[in-house]
């Protein structure tokens, strides 16, 4: 009988991810926007604030990773810091953005994207939350 893999449902891991996956995507909007200028293109801001995020995910994961787990947290953890970098690196092309508005997106992303992945895990195995 094989046994299912499944992610974690106690209180402490899902705590876990919802901070990883936060504190990934402000650091990666805090990047993207320091590093892109105003004067850039769009998608010149996009493209590096993508490439800093990842890069950034990277260095961040193996702290959450000794924690909470690797393959609960790789996978959002690097989605996070990829899409925050690109919207936030996106938005530094076009305006400066306050620190607040980093932090509260940023880490808005983030637990957008934990709650897509567990969504989209429970639509694989074919059960409901």
């Amino acid at each position: 009988m094989l046994m299912e893999q499944k992610l974690e449902r106690r209180f402490y891991f899902i705590a876990g991810d919802v901070l990883s996956n936060a504190v990934t995507g402000m650091a990666a909007a805090w990047l993207a926007v320091l590093l892109v200028d105003t004067s850039w293109p769009m998608l010149a801001g996009m493209a590096v604030g993508m490439l800093s995020g990842m890069g950034l995910g990277l260095l961040l994961m193996p702290a959450f990773v000794g924690l909470f787990g690797a393959m609960e947290v790789m996978l959002p953890v690097m989605l996070t810091a990829m899409l925050s970098g690109m919207v936030f690196g996106m938005a530094g092309a076009m305006q400066a953005a306050a620190l607040q508005t980093l932090l509260l997106g940023g880490g808005s992303i983030g637990i957008l994207v934990l709650l897509l992945t567990y969504a989209v895990d429970a639509a694989l195995r074919g059960r409901g939350w």
